[in-house]
């Protein structure tokens, strides 16, 4: 494994090369123990809908932010397979120097917990809002609807993932506006998601033994409550939170307080 780093005042950034030699890019800010940021769905460190939250955490933690595969600067396999997402993380929490805090966004907070439950170094989870499809689909129908709106265009692929697999409200959806030209270019890596979340049912991370937090927004989706109620139930060290928020999502100042009050980081 190895990593090219450039340093640039109290931050840096690099690549690291994960377990199969995918380069996997990373950005490094603040001071404090250490808390690795998973994207959610189809976003870069630079198109996340959270851009401002790794500098709000970096008042408490050293912050590391990478592009998963498929996305950004990072680059990616032929065939994708979820535990290649796990390495990528192992890549990253290594570089900080062993098991880490580990933050994960929506599906992110699911590839977290996938994560967890693969045995990577993660000394506790913080997620926000994850997504769990209980049914597998051992066929991949799911996938292969994806694929077959991505070769219409990824803007087609793109507008079914938002409206029918997500379920994003047409306010917010006009709120969002049109993706950019970099959310068109990672569309693609919306069937990583396909391919992990069927079959990912709280009960399926009972033996998750890390302490995790689980926060939702007084505002989102009703079966968000179900999904972290669940995790609570089937994990033996996980606590719900709701704080105030929007629909899928809170701000940058409740979350980072919430997130350094459960990681002992506080100021």
């Amino acid at each position: 494994m190895t990593s090219a780093i450039e340093q640039s005042g109290p931050s840096s950034h690099g690549v690291v090369d994960s377990a199969d030699g995918t380069p996997i890019a990373w950005s490094r800010t603040g001071a404090g123990p250490d808390l690795v940021m998973v994207h959610c769905v189809g976003v870069s460190r630079m198109t996340t809908p959270q851009p401002t939250l790794p500098d709000a955490l970096a008042a408490h933690f050293t912050v590391w932010t990478y592009d998963r595969r498929g996305t950004g600067e990072s680059g990616n396999s032929r065939r994708y397979d979820v535990q290649r997402e796990v390495e990528d993380l192992t890549a990253v929490i290594d570089l900080a120097g062993g098991p880490a805090t580990v933050y994960g966004f929506s599906s992110g907070a699911t590839l977290a917990l996938i994560a967890a439950e693969a045995g990577a170094p993660i000394e506790r989870l913080a997620l926000l809002e994850p997504p769990l499809l209980d049914e597998p689909d051992p066929d991949h129908h799911f996938r292969s609807e994806g694929e077959r709106r991505l070769a219409q265009g990824p803007e087609v692929l793109h507008q079914w993932f938002q409206t029918e697999v997500v379920g994003v409200p047409e306010e917010v959806l006009a709120e969002l506006g049109p993706p950019s030209e970099a959310n068109l270019k990672d569309a693609p890596s919306l069937l990583h998601e396909l391919t992990f979340l069927p079959g990912t049912p709280a009960r399926r991370f009972a033996s998750v033994a890390q302490p995790t937090l689980i926060v939702a927004s007084s505002a989102t989706a009703p079966e968000m409550y179900e999904y972290a109620n669940g995790l609570e139930e089937a994990m033996p060290h996980a606590q719900v939170e709701i704080l105030p928020g929007e629909w899928h999502g809170v701000d940058d100042t409740t979350l980072t307080r919430s997130i350094s009050r459960f990681a002992g980081a506080a100021r």
